[in-house]
Formats: C-alpha cells, structure tokens, sequence
C-alpha cells in the first residue's frame, strides 16, 4: 500500500480522485460519505451502494494503491479508530448485524477469513524460520499475553509442550509478573503476545530480556512499529477494527502455523512427545484399583 499507517485516509484518498475514473470516483465519495458503514460491505456490497459493480470496486482500491477492498479498509478503519469512539464503531457493527443470524454468521467468517488472508500477505518465511529456530534452540519457552491474550499466549504454550519443549506459560501481571521473570536466563525465548498497547508490563519483560540476554518473539498486530528492534522477530496477528471478530483470531492461526514448524523441524521428538501423551491419557482413563492404585 502506498499510504503510510499514520496517513489520514480522506487525506490519502483524496488526493488521488482526480486521477480515478468516473466509475472509481463514485465509489470513493460513497466511501468518504460513509466511512463507518463501508468497514461493514463486501465489495458486492459496496458496488451496488455507490451504483457501481463489485468489479469497479475492487479496481477502484487498486488504482488507489491497496492490495484490494480488505486493505482500504483496513486503512479507514484506522483513521475511524483515531477519530471515532470505540462505542461509536461496535454501536455501527451491531447495527449492521442486527439481529439476522445469517447476517452474522456472513460477517464473523468473512472478517476472520480477511484477517487470515492479511496475516498470510504480511508473514515472511525467513521471520517464521528464525523464529522458530530460536524456540528449537531454547532451554525453555516463556509464554505470556496481554489482556485477553494471555488465551493465545497459553493456547501456545500447551501445544508447544505437547511437540515436546520445555515451556512454561504465565498469567500474571503488575508485582507478581516480576517473580515470574526471576527464572529467566539466556538461554531462554520469551513468546509475548501484545495486539498494540505498550504497558509497563510489557515493557518490563522486555528490558529484562535485555539484561538476560533471552530472545524475544513478539506477536502483534501494530506494537512492531514501537518495538521492533528491541525483538528478535516480529509475527503479525492483524486485527479487525470493527471488533466483530475477536484480537486472539490470527494469533491462534500464528501460533499453529508456528507450532507446526517446530514440529517439522523436530519430527522424532514430536512423535515420542505424542506417544507419550497418548499412554497418559490411557493410564487416566483407566478406573483405580483399590486404595487407589491403579491397575
């Protein structure tokens, strides 16, 4: 995309509509006119709205400089974020979902299967590779998350555990994240999943994994530009600006994507980690002898 995150997008679009065909022109005043609503439209949607096609709409993105609809959205949303209350955008969301459970079911996949499309435009194989060359080459993974999360962040470390590595998730915050911290080491990788708020919390698990020497993987969707080079690799978990669909969406699909590497790469150990845990799922199953032995 041609425009900067921080560029205004009435600004960016503006600018360009003297070079845009007729067609084009009238879906870009449809969209400056009804900045919230366009979040909500597919590109059918949207042409038949500005009496347009959803061809010409999907042309009219491109000629703008954006990948395509789900990239010039992405922009207006985030001007609309700077602009616009977040009770504002969900009070619009809700309205356009109304109560039509088709309505919803169509919204939900669709900006779930746009956010994965984007996490898919914007992650690098190499920034995956070492990523997961640190993981395989650490004496144990850390794992924590901000907020809600904390959900990926465990999500991660149970299926990380369950490929054979050494891992150990944490929930805590504020006084208690400090004791949490203690055991860290160099020899260590710290996964943090942060969507785009910078905390105190965060801020202390990165300066000591400064002091510490550990890597520092880091799944966000915006904290990157603010933290980049304090991190080993940055992977992106784009979010939805509407909030239909919920911030730990694309760091589930990141953490698997990356979990299956690990496993790919480490094949005998995943294997045996497996069996492993099939033979203590069988030994729960059975009923105790007893006294409580089992049989």
């Amino acid at each position: 995309m041609t425009a900067t995150n921080t560029e205004d997008f009435a600004e960016y679009v503006g600018a360009r509509v003297p070079a845009l065909a007729p067609a084009e022109q009238q879906v870009v005043r449809y969209v400056l006119a009804n900045p919230s609503e366009v979040l909500f439209l597919t590109a059918g949607e949207l042409g038949d709205a500005a009496g347009t096609s959803d061809a010409t709409v999907v042309r009219t993105a491109k000629t703008l400089g954006y990948s395509g609809l789900p990239e010039l959205r992405r922009h207006l949303g985030q001007s609309l974020t700077r602009h616009t209350a977040p009770s504002r955008r969900l009070g619009v969301a809700l309205e356009r979902v109304g109560t039509a459970g088709n309505r919803s079911i169509e919204q939900a996949v669709t900006e779930g299967i746009e956010q994965i499309q984007e996490l898919y435009r914007r992650l690098e194989p190499a920034d995956l590779e070492r990523a997961v060359s640190a993981i395989l080459a650490a004496r144990q993974v850390f794992t924590w998350g901000l907020g809600i999360s904390n959900l990926a962040a465990e999500y991660a470390a149970a299926r990380l555990t369950r490929r054979g590595l050494l891992v150990r998730h944490c929930a805590d915050t504020g006084f208690q994240l400090a004791d949490a911290l203690l055991p860290l080491i160099g020899d260590d990788v710290v996964l943090v999943f942060v969507p785009g708020r910078h905390n105190r919390d965060v801020e202390a698990i990165l300066t000591h994994a400064e002091r510490t020497g550990a890597e520092v993987i880091l799944v966000t969707s915006s904290l990157d530009r603010r933290v980049g080079d304090r991190v080993l690799v940055t992977l992106p978990a784009p979010m939805s600006d509407t909030k239909v669909t919920g911030e730990i969406t694309t760091a589930s699909m990141i953490t698997d994507i990356l979990v299956t590497a690990v496993a790919g790469r480490s094949v005998d150990r995943s294997t045996v980690t497996a069996d492993l845990l099939t033979q203590l799922r069988a030994d729960l199953d059975e009923e105790p002898r007893h006294g409580g032995r089992a049989r």
